[in-house]
């Protein structure tokens, strides 16, 4: 991409041309048309069941709430794993810790606001119910036409620059003319700019030269939009599912390059799986056309930097293939990045399954007999990894979470170069170049000549005749954390914080429903009484028992904001807690009327 700086800089250097810097936003009113268009949507129509039928096996294998549905965190979990196996779409925003949107906040000043802007308008038609399948596929549908009307909204601005009309019909030389521009657009992330259809065509031949690749994606395009072009003339809506096919086809082509990238990136491992040392990636980017050039600061952000040996740092390849620095910019909705491998794995894991959570014995015969595209099957797991495995289990009632971190992590173990290492959320940030050095206030993201070669001159490691590290290359065991994280059905605490014993919170609620009861029933049964000995006995019952109220009350209230006390439960217990309370200081209150009158009787009439 390096050698396209000087391209890119020419071609967008006319402010007064048109542009496609500009075209396509996206507006809240765009996003509220389109998501109550596919609401009313009719369930059982084909595309919305096609949507379904590729969301089902996740769904599924998803944990529920009390009514069936997703949580909020779950539902953009989906969607993201959705869009990213289905497109090779990385939805800006979808990310696990991209949620921006609140009520409060104009989104035309938000960054990647889109798909939490659209949640927030589910979320208010459903309450606290969550999200269910059709449902999902509603706002799966509705992001897919954002997208669209995008690619519309800026192939109208090729059409401008090309002098074509909208509502006419233009020959078949005129579209792949006006494509191709749209093409170049697609590939420089809209940093495109053109007075004219003489212009155009100049830039798209400079981009073509200076573009390394072109000819083959250009073949491919060129091969993609073949069977739409069987007419001699073509309408605008026609041009524009075309274009509408590029966006949403590309991956395949890209899925090329990543291969060719983990494949090198593999070739240069150590001695740990799936991991390159740092000083051999900046020596390959040193002595070879390959660019791996990123600083350690950068990789330690994007989550690609293993450090757990800190005299050793290593690149970790599957985060690494699948980071931003490695995706294309092409839409203002999405990047397109390198697919993420384990998500098929675990696809065929969650089909298998069904279930969200699984026997470990069930997942080491599932596991034993999937292959991947550099793990051969069937196969035997290593015993330490089927005890990581129990060990999971047991810390979760005697089963595996299929959607924990520390099942993500034990993936890592089994599938080292496809799927990632799960950082702790937080920690990691899938940043752009640009965004991280906004960010850090860095003026590169990329190291400089010298500082590679002062890493690579510091390595100890002596690599061998065979090319493979061989003295002072540290050991091969891959790192291993036991920080969990679940997703779940509803906003929980972080691990380690009670998360686990949410039931006794319940527990204690049913007793408080219970105490009141008891107490209502052995210490404030009213009647009549004459000592005063049993006026201050009941006096101070009361006062005891308001006490337990407000103390109950108090304690459910905090349980249910933390997310440790079912809706249900907590309802119950303010309703009848209260209700109980308030009928005891009646009843209460008249029996002291009825003890005072017979008292004040007994003085008059003996």
């Amino acid at each position: 991409m390096a050698k396209l700086l000087f391209f890119v800089s020419g071609v967008t250097a006319l402010a007064e041309a048109s542009s496609f810097a500009k075209s396509g936003e996206v507006r809240s009113d765009d996003v509220k048309q389109l998501f109550e268009t596919e609401f009313a949507a009719p369930s059982g129509g084909p595309r919305l069941s096609a949507i379904e039928d590729g969301l089902r096996a996740t769904f599924t294998s998803l944990p529920k709430n009390a009514h069936g549905n997703l949580g909020h965190d779950a539902v953009r979990y989906v969607l993201h794993r959705y869009f990213v196996q289905n497109n090779g779409w990385f939805i800006k925003g979808l990310e696990p810790n991209g949620d921006t949107w609140s009520d409060t906040t104009d989104p035309s000043t938000m960054k990647e606001w889109v798909p939490s802007y659209l949640q927030n308008l589910m979320e208010q038609r459903l309450g606290e119910q969550g999200t269910n399948l059709h449902q999902l596929a509603v706002m799966a549908a509705a992001l897919e036409d954002l997208v669209d009307l995008e690619a519309r909204d800026r192939m109208r601005t090729a059409f401008k620059i090309h002098g074509l009309p909208r509502t006419g019909l233009v020959t078949e030389e005129q579209v792949r003319e006006v494509v191709d521009t749209y093409y170049v657009m697609f590939l420089l992330a809209g940093n495109f700019s053109a007075e004219s259809r003489e212009d155009a065509l100049i830039k798209t031949e400079a981009f073509a030269g200076a573009y390394t690749g072109w000819d083959e994606a250009y073949v491919w395009m060129q091969d993609l939009l073949e069977p739409r072009m069987t007419e001699t003339t073509y309408n605008f809506d026609k041009a524009a599912r075309m274009v509408e096919d590029i966006g949403e086809q590309y991956y395949k082509f890209n899925d090329v390059e990543c291969r060719d990238l983990k494949v090198t990136l593999s070739e240069m491992e150590g001695n740990k799986a799936g991991r390159v040392r740092l000083s051999q990636f900046y020596k390959k980017s040193l002595y070879s056309h390959w660019r791996f050039t990123e600083k350690a600061d950068y990789l330690r952000v994007l989550g690609a930097l293993d450090e757990s040996d800190p005299s050793s740092p290593q690149v970790i390849v599957p985060n690494y293939v699948m980071a931003r620095p490695n995706c294309l910019e092409s839409s203002s909705l999405y990047a397109i990045c390198c697919r993420n491998e384990c998500e098929d794995l675990m696809g065929h894991l969650e089909t298998n399954i069904g279930d969200s959570m699984a026997e470990p014995q069930k997942i080491v015969d599932l596991v034993s007999a999937l292959p991947s595209d550099t793990v051969k099957a069937p196969r035997e797991l290593s015993e330490g990894l089927v005890q990581k495995l129990e060990q999971v289990a047991a810390s979760n009632g005697g089963k595996v979470p299929l959607h924990g971190r520390l099942f993500a992590q034990w993936m890592h173990h089994v599938y080292p170069r496809e799927c990632p290492f799960p950082h702790a959320l937080g920690t990691t940030s899938p940043q752009t170049p640009d965004e991280w050095i906004a960010q850090s206030g860095q003026r590169n993201s990329q190291a400089t000549q010298e500082e590679m070669e002062r890493t690579v001159e510091a390595d100890t490691c002596v690599i061998g005749e065979s090319g493979q590290p061989a003295d002072g290359c540290g050991g091969s065991e891959l790192p291993w954390t036991e920080e969990e994280e679940l997703l779940v059905a509803h906003h929980a605490p972080p691990a380690g914080q009670l998360g686990g014993f949410a039931w006794l919170w319940d527990l204690a609620a049913a007793a408080c429903l219970l105490g009141f009861l008891a107490f209502d029933r052995l210490c404030m049964r009213p009647g009549v009484a004459k000592a005063k000995d049993e006026e201050r006995s009941r006096d101070r019952a009361g006062r005891i028992g308001w006490r337990a109220v407000l103390i109950c009350t108090a304690l459910s209230f905090v349980a249910h904001a933390a997310g440790l006390l079912d809706t249900v439960i907590f309802m119950s217990s303010v309703v009848v807690g209260s209700a109980v309370t308030v009928a005891r200081y009646f009843a209460e209150k008249g029996a002291r009327r009825t003890s005072k009158a017979e008292a004040f009787g007994g003085k008059c009439c003996v």
